[in-house]
């Protein structure tokens, strides 16, 4: 097998979705045996400093804003094991709660019957929420319509 052309699994993935905060609004996907670290730092796969809100704000007004401080510039690892087993693992020192317990690791053993999802909070009132998803796009064809949108650069590390 040639692993440098080897391809994920993209019938069923993670949707990661921002609905509050400054990832509101944001998306990626986690495919079968994959990792996706959030965070503050750009070179995470879901960065707060590339995210619509931050660019909007600017450099002075996020240094000063109460979420943005509170997020470690890794903060999360979410791995989708097999469609059954999603591992929610916390890098920050501020806390991350799955479903509303705080956890430094979790591993959810019924992810793909979990039609709702499961929510995510950290900082101050950011939240994501991730479901599963199928048929999603290969992560090549996402980094190009990431870069022809409105992420293709950031502001801060």
């Amino acid at each position: 097998m040639d692993i440098e052309n080897a391809q994920y699994d993209t019938s069923f993935a993670a949707e990661i979705e921002g609905t509050a905060g400054l990832f509101r609004g944001e998306r990626t996907y986690c495919r079968l045996g994959q990792s996706v670290v959030v965070g503050r730092s750009r070179a995470c796969d879901l960065s707060v400093a590339r995210s619509d809100a931050c660019l909007q704000l600017g450099r002075e007004a996020l240094d000063q804003h109460p979420s943005y401080r509170k997020i470690s510039r890794r903060h999360i690892r979410i791995t989708l094991l097999d469609a059954d087993h999603l591992e929610v693992e916390d890098l920050s020192t501020n806390g991350t709660a799955v479903d509303g317990y705080r956890v430094d690791k979790r591993v959810l053993s019924d992810f793909r019957s979990r039609r709702e999802g499961l929510r995510i909070e950290f900082g101050e009132g950011e939240i994501l929420i991730v479901k599963p998803a199928r048929g999603v796009p290969g992560p090549a064809d996402e980094l190009a319509a990431n870069a022809s949108g409105s992420h293709a650069g950031g502001l801060l590390d």
